[in-house]
């Protein structure tokens, strides 16, 4: 089954260090990949705040599609160096 994922411009996105456009999709991304996996609903929202930069980070890296799966012919290490970049730039 194929969840399209939308981008809602009015969802709200908070002012920490690695706040950006991208934060609601990528939250989005990230509960989908939590529900596909069969996580239970109550550690779901703990479990994306931990990891939405992480979905940011592989999704403008162009590793990870907007439905959280893994694009063909694609590298990880380019997500992992772009996560690592995320994260530096936010200190």
């Amino acid at each position: 089954m194929f969840v399209k994922i939308r981008f809602r411009p009015e969802a709200a996105v908070d002012d920490g260090p690695m706040s950006s456009n991208i934060e609601p999709l990528a939250r989005a991304m990230a509960m989908h990949i939590c529900r596909r996996s069969g996580m239970p609903e109550a550690d779901i929202p703990h479990w994306v705040d931990l990891h939405w930069p992480c979905a940011a980070a592989m999704l403008e890296a162009g590793v990870m599609d907007e439905s959280g799966d893994w694009v063909e012919d694609k590298d990880v290490r380019l997500g992992m160096e772009a996560y690592r970049e995320r994260l530096l730039a936010s200190k």
